[in-house]
């Protein structure tokens, strides 16, 4: 799954819509993610790898919403996009950029800001859609799936005192384990197949049967088989 997003990723592209534009840059997040839950797992971090799963989930989340309804994803593209700018202007301003670059991206956020989603105080929103992860997993339907799966990442990744338990070796705690990995791995890949199959449907690059087969294996895939 990796490989295949990663080649995805690195091919030449159109991006003729704010749509096509807000869809990619998911794209390239999970990809990252993806990669660095790969080399968090592999190392036996088993809790830093469930923050990035979570992660993972909330950019699926957010694909499944920006894809959602064909008559409102051009507006919510927009909004992505609006919010993409208004963060990386925060960014830029925390580090020493030449004059021009500066300019460069306050021209962007400039342009961009007023499709920015604001909130009651008539601020910008603290995510695009202006809600929440719970509320969009709703309107999507997959509520219980939220509940399920965000609860067992967080306690993973906050290190909750029946993980720490889980690895310990009388009065040692192991460091690098592999407790976790596989969950993470699994449900990991579920999320990012989610984002990588929304932008296989727009841009058409990835293998359609190397993405059935990965989903078949993912989606069935037998937990504590020995």
């Amino acid at each position: 799954m990796a490989q295949l997003m990663e080649e995805a990723v690195a091919k030449d592209k159109n991006l003729p819509t704010p749509f096509a534009v807000a869809l990619d840059l998911l794209f390239i997040l999970a990809v990252k993610s993806y990669q660095a839950l790969y080399l968090l797992s592999v190392n036996g971090l088993g809790e830093d790898a469930a923050t990035i799963t979570r992660r993972l989930f909330e950019v699926a989340l957010q694909v499944e919403y920006l894809s959602s309804d064909v008559t409102l994803r051009e507006k919510r593209a927009e909004q992505y996009i609006a919010h993409f700018w208004h963060n990386a202007r925060e960014i830029a301003a925390a580090v020493n950029l030449p004059a021009d670059r500066r300019t460069w991206w306050e021209n962007q956020y400039s342009f961009h800001k007023k499709w920015l989603t604001i909130d009651k105080n008539n601020k910008p929103a603290t995510f695009w859609f202006g809600s929440n992860f719970r509320k969009i997993a709703k309107d999507l339907g997959v509520e219980d799936t939220y509940d399920a799966d965000y609860r067992l990442l967080s306690r993973i990744a906050h290190c909750s005192t029946r993980g720490f338990l889980m690895k310990m070796h009388g009065t040692t705690i192991q460091i690098h384990s592999d407790c976790y990995v596989e969950a993470v791995l699994v449900f990991g890949t579920r999320y990012a197949l989610c984002v990588a199959q929304r932008w296989n449907e727009y841009f058409a690059i990835m293998d359609e049967t190397r993405l059935e087969d990965i989903e078949d294996k993912a989606i069935h895939f037998e937990f504590n088989k020995k």
